[in-house]
This record gives structure tokens, sequence and C-alpha cells, in this order.
């Protein structure tokens, strides 16, 4: 798994979206500690930018569906003509003039089904954004999950540095009172000084490891606040893991409902396109008043049809046929990455639960155990103190990888839960 060092500027770009947008209700604002992962999960629904921007395509495509329900409009026109400028257009009021006055209307009518295969296209555009929405959720909850275990990696390997600090030191100071009286040798001390130099340089790298992951992590829920108060409460799980078939429920996957759809709207584009060679009709009619010569007003209408004299949509049909092929592959696509993911996370969740289980079981305590009994040999002048700061440091290891372990297996059952959603997972 990654280092929080590593994943910090991949977090950080991934939440760095355009300002704005749907439900963020005091964005930015402290969270309150301590920390659990369901509080972390809650907050990146209300708060982070990217489900915002998710929600906000959501709305788009709704608008477009209202769009492609709407019908044309009709056309008013209205004209007068025959004006002598000279002034001679007859006696009377305006209405008497030698004026010729037309008003018409003009009323589309689609045919072939034209509106009905644009509301297909953009029901199944609205579809996808839903699934689009949907697999931001999945994605930023595999995200913000992934860097609540690593804030709780880095916290532990913290206290695991400053706890083997604080034993370096004491064996310092003990050691230093011992040499005033001769009951040791300088070269020894000096030993232990260095030791002690490089436990706080170990403090100091977990330190920054510590606040890499609360960055990490704020960045994910829009923490804008400092950070430093970011605290991950929650156990790790324990180990024990039921490996699921690698194929089950694929399909139920966002990205590939997503995907889906828009093979659904390619086929709408399509029809749309053919749609297009259906002649529309155009309905007028017109009201003309001119009093001369005969003094009366008439009416009129009329029909018009396009006439495909230089193209019959020849261009837009093959590129609905090239979008459909390109729909086709992209679910194919999907449906191979969906199935990898699946199988990856399989795999790293039964590797690291087995690592765990070897650490729970008696690994870490074995350390422990040999720390202690060269501790005693130690200060009973049994063990050479170059064998004790092996042994400290030996614990240290073991205690780090334990904790390593623990965070692997936590992380690979959140990527699976990200890569086959409907699967249940029991840690």
């Amino acid at each position: 798994m990654s280092h929080p060092r590593q994943i910090v500027i991949w977090i950080a770009g991934l939440a760095a979206v355009l300002p704005g947008s749907h439900a963020r209700a005091d964005a930015g604002a402290a969270v309150d500690a301590p920390l659990t992962l369901q509080r972390a999960l809650e907050r990146m629904r209300l708060h982070d930018p990217n489900v915002a921007v998710a929600q906000t395509a959501v709305d788009q495509a709704a608008a477009d569906r209202t769009t492609a329900a709407e019908r044309p409009n009709a056309t008013l026109s209205y004209g007068t003509s025959k004006i002598d400028t000279a002034g001679h257009n007859g006696p009377g009021s305006l209405w008497d003039k030698s004026f010729d006055t037309i008003v018409s209307v003009e009323q589309p009518f689609e045919r072939g089904g034209k509106r009905r295969h644009r509301i297909a296209l953009a029901e199944a555009n609205l579809d996808a954004t839903h699934s689009d929405y949907a697999d931001t959720l999945r994605q930023e909850r595999f995200a913000v999950t992934q860097a609540y275990w690593e804030l709780k990696r880095a916290q532990e390997k913290s206290d695991s540095a400053r706890a083997l600090a604080a034993i370096e030191h004491r064996a310092l100071d003990a050691a230093e009172l011992r040499l005033k009286h001769g009951d040791i040798a300088a070269l020894d001390v000096e030993r232990l000084r260095i030791g002690a130099a490089e436990a706080d340089n170990g403090v100091d790298e977990a330190a920054g490891a510590l606040d890499d992951a609360r960055v990490a992590l704020a960045a994910l829920l829009d923490v804008q606040a400092p950070s430093a108060a970011l605290e991950a409460v929650d156990e790790w799980p324990g180990p024990g893991f039921a490996a699921p078939a690698p194929d089950t429920a694929l399909d139920s996957r966002p990205d590939v409902q997503a995907a889906k759809q828009r093979v659904a709207a390619a086929q709408a584009e399509l029809d749309l396109a053919h749609a297009q060679r259906k002649r529309d009709i155009t309905v007028s009619g017109n009201y003309e008043h001119n009093p001369t010569p005969f003094g009366h007003s008439m009416v009129g209408f009329g029909v018009s049809v396009p006439l495909f004299t230089g193209n019959r949509f020849d261009g837009e049909i093959e590129r609905a046929n090239a979008d459909l092929d390109a729909a086709n592959a992209l679910l194919a696509r999907a449906r191979t990455r969906a199935r990898a993911d699946v199988g990856r996370a399989i795999d790293d969740a039964r590797s690291s639960n087995a690592r765990v289980h070897r650490y729970d079981s008696d690994l870490v305590e074995r350390a422990r155990r040999a720390e202690q009994t060269a501790e005693t040999a130690y200060a009973r002048g049994g063990l050479a103190l170059a064998d004790l700061l092996d042994a400290r440091r030996d614990l240290k290891a073991v205690e780090d990888d334990a904790t390593d372990a623990r965070a692997d297996f936590a992380e690979a059952l959140a990527a699976l839960a990200a890569a086959a959603p409907m699967i249940a997972s029991s840690p």
C-alpha cells in the first residue's frame, strides 16, 4: 500500500476541482474530533467537491431532458408593403390606406419520431449521469476510507516512534548517571546517544507522515480549517475474509451501468440521425389586408417541406454509427476493468489477511518478549549493549510491520467494496 507521503499529491489533485455547486453548506467547517470513519463518509457526501460536481452534471442532464421534450415553436410574421414615399397612399385612416399588410403564422411539425428519439437520448444520458454520480460516490468513498486508514497507520507509527524515543532517552539518562560512577564505558554511552538521536529522527519523520495523512483526509472532506485535530479512532478490521467469486455482480457497478446507458444513448442518437431523413412539414396561414383595388381582405394557407438537394444527413448517420461502436467498446472496457479490479482486490485482501493473522497470532508478542528479555539481561550485565539496541529496533520494526499489515488489510477490504459494491465482505 502507498505511504501517506506518496498519496498526498494524488488525493489533493482528486479534491481540487472547480468551485461552487450543490449542497455544500458549511463547507470548510471544522470536523468534530475524534473522527470515526462513518462520520468522515457522511461529511464526504455533503462537502466533497467531486460529489458536488457530479450532482451538477445530473442537474444539467435533467435540464437537457426537459429541452428534448419541447416541440418546435410557431412563428408569427407581420409585414406592410406598397407604401408610397411621396404620400400618395389614398384617403382615410391607416386601415383604408393602400398599404398591403400581411400577417402570417407558421407551425413546423416534426416527422419520423424525432422528438421521441431526442427524449430517449436525453433520458439515457440522464440515467448515465445518475450512474456517474453513484460511481463518484463509490470512488470518493474508497478514497476517504483509504485516507482514513492511512491516518490511523500514521498515528500508530507516530506513537511507536515516540515510545521508542522515550525508551532510548531513559536509557541514555540512566547510562549518563552510571558513567559518572564509572559503571559503564564511555563508548556505550556514546552509542546510546546515537541511538537516541536516531530515535528522535524517527519521531520527526513519523510526525511528518502524520501531518501528510491529516492534510490528505482534510482535502477530501473539504476541511479548510487546521487539520491537526483530525484523529482516526476506529479499530482495525479483525482478521478473517471470505473471498467471493470474481464475476459477482459486475454489471451492478455504477461505471459499468453508466457505460451500458451510454450505449443506449448512442443507439438513440443513431435513430435520431436516421429520423433526420424524414421531411418535416411546416404549415402556414396568412391574412392579407389591401384596400385597393378590390377593397377587401384575403386569407391563405401554405405547406412547405425541405428538398434534400444537397444533404441527406449521411455524415450524421456515419458519426452516430461510429459513436455507437465507441460506446460498445467502452462498455467492454468497463467490464474488463471491473473484473480486473475485483480480482486484484480479492488477491490483496487474501494476502494482507494472512499477514494480519500471522502478526496477531504471536509474532508481535514474541518480539515484545524478546525485547523485555534483552532489557532484563542487559540490566544484569548478561547482554551486550549492541544486542539490546538490536532488540529494541527489532520490536519497533515488527510493530510497524504489524501496523502496515492491518492498514493494508483495511484498505484491501475498502478496495474490494469499491471494486464490487454488491459484494458483502465479512472482515
